[in-house]
């Protein structure tokens, strides 16, 4: 027989919580992702703000604000099918990733929050996930656009070990913190991929000849290192 049991305080709580739809949620990502241009999370634990010296309000906490309270008027259909479409594109970007490999931890809470349908705000660190993503899809896309229109083609730049010349196209650089430097990823004028780590910042889309080693051959990528710029 079941017996009537008292609502406590955290019951309470939890059904006083605004629950929120994906497609809000991801919509949201995409109206932050508007208004700052880019995204922008903050320097220092427990502020909203990017840093002492800028002001400019992180995407999670616009996001937030969009989700839960004041701005939600503010999203638009396209915030609505921008957000879908970059829910959608890692949906099948991690799929195809479990066939190949183990996900990482980071890919892990990824994949947890593709899938929820509804969200609170404590659901944080989805949340703080799904801010980001937008930024990686357009990235992603005007990286395949890149390579779309260069035309990438199975094979190698040179043998292992040896030391080539090539002229290539960058399609990213991202700042390594661990390694103090930039990884860049490319595709030479022949369209062959290639990767590697280079000190200075380079720029998407610039073409440059290089020289680097062969460190080894990978996924139909070839990965170099003492990579220099030829003058």
């Amino acid at each position: 027989m079941l017996s009537y049991i008292k609502p406590s305080k955290m019951t309470a709580k939890i059904q006083d919580l605004t629950i929120v739809p994906a497609a809000k949620a991801w919509a949201a990502a995409a109206y932050a992702q508007r208004i700052n241009g880019e995204y922008l999370k903050p320097e220092r634990s427990g502020y909203k703000t990017v840093a002492e010296d800028d002001n400019r309000v992180a995407n999670r906490f616009i996001m937030q604000k969009a989700m839960f309270y004041n701005l939600q008027a503010e999203l638009t259909e396209q915030d609505y099918l921008h957000g879908e479409a970059a829910r959608n594109h890692h949906s099948k970007q991690l799929m195809m990733t479990t066939f190949k490999r183990e996900l990482s931890d980071f890919e892990r809470t990824l994949t947890r929050a593709v899938g929820m349908e509804c969200f609170t705000e404590t659901d944080r660190q989805e949340l703080a996930v799904i801010a980001s993503q937008i930024a990686s899809y357009e990235k992603q896309l005007a990286e395949q656009k890149l390579l779309d229109q260069i035309g990438p083609r199975l094979g190698y730049v040179a043998p292992v070990g040896e030391r080539a010349q090539f002229v290539a196209t960058v399609i990213s650089c991202n700042y390594n913190t661990n390694y103090n430097t930039h990884s860049v990823r490319a595709i030479t004028a022949e369209g062959f991929r290639v990767q590697f780590y280079f000190r200075d910042r380079l720029i998407a889309g610039k073409t440059v000849e290089f020289k680097g080693t062969v460190k080894k051959h990978l996924d139909n990528t070839t990965f170099l290192n003492r990579v220099k710029k030829v003058d």
